[in-house]
């Protein structure tokens, strides 16, 4: 059982997950402000990582976190996987996660993309064969493919429609704000969407620490363990591991295939390519608006 747009997932969270200034733990109580006003703050700072125009001093960010629960369609052996990114703008772009018993890793270092082991990616391509996501002409003015532009992005929050009132939960001990919505009806009716729900958990800082996606057919728990940004990371980060010499080299435009088949095979003992049964994607972004 297969999600054919978890590359859009991870892209998903990626914009809901890489959005913070630190991850110091504080005492501070979580914010109680206007809701949009504390999602602006939540999403503002990634702009400069993911998106040409940011005007933030960090461009990198690199990040751990945990798939803690799972229901519907979704393969339960994604319960408990862990992901690892790193993300640097304009090109750069890692990924690391659990398949077939070991950690399988793709990485975009500007054109060119590799990914470890060699053997097992050539392995997942084929399982998937005619199944795999078109190649993807891939910008240098982004890392991953998203269809806004930071000056777009900073509408972002109007495009939810959240919960009323005040909602304070401890998360593991820690005292956060809930806020949960859905896309206003007009997104939600151009994305096929309107099943859409999102929860996320807020820490002191305006620190997100989980996110909770629910459509018709699936939920999906992650729980944020650990992040941290730079202006930039060390330039090894986007280099194959030291000795290594199983490593299967492609292009940029392949990259979306490879995420798309690393993210339909986390903990699953085979991967499968049965796209038939899958479920629908977090959400379909209509083209973004040309200047």
């Amino acid at each position: 059982m297969t999600l054919p747009h978890m590359t859009r997932l991870f892209a998903a969270f990626l914009l809901l997950l890489t959005t913070v200034t630190g991850f110091a733990q504080s005492a501070a109580q979580p914010p109680a402000e206007n809701r949009y006003d504390i999602l602006a703050k939540v999403f503002s700072p990634f702009f400069s990582v993911l998106l040409m125009g940011g005007q933030g001093p960090n461009h990198a960010a690199a990040f751990h976190m945990v798939i803690t629960d799972v229901t519907g369609r979704l393969p339960k052996e994604f319960r408990g996987a862990t992901l690892d990114a790193a993300v640097q703008f304009p090109n750069k772009v890692k990924l690391s996660a659990p398949v077939l018993g070991e950690q399988v890793t793709v990485c975009r270092n500007g054109e060119n993309v590799w990914a470890v082991p060699g053997e097992k990616m050539e392995y997942l391509l084929k399982q998937f064969a005619g199944k795999l996501p078109k190649r993807m002409m891939m910008k240098n003015d982004t890392p991953i493919f998203i269809p806004i532009t930071a000056q777009q992005a900073i509408f972002l929050p109007a495009m939810f429609v959240l919960d009323d009132g005040k909602n304070f939960e401890n998360l593991n001990g820690e005292p956060t704000r809930v806020l949960s919505g859905s896309l206003m009806p007009e997104l939600a009716q151009a994305t096929k969407a309107q099943d859409f729900r999102a929860t996320l958990w807020i820490a002191a800082g305006y620190v997100p620490r989980q996110i909770k996606i629910t459509r018709r057919d699936f939920t999906i728990t992650v729980t944020i363990e650990k992040l941290e940004f730079a202006p930039k990371l060390p330039g090894s980060t986007w280099q194959p591991p030291a000795g290594v010499t199983d490593i299967y080299r492609t292009t940029s435009d392949v990259l979306e295939q490879l995420l798309f088949v690393v993210m339909n095979s986390m903990n699953l003992k085979q991967p499968s390519a049965d796209a038939a049964a899958s479920p629908a994607p977090l959400v379909t972004p209509p083209p973004a608006q040309q200047p």
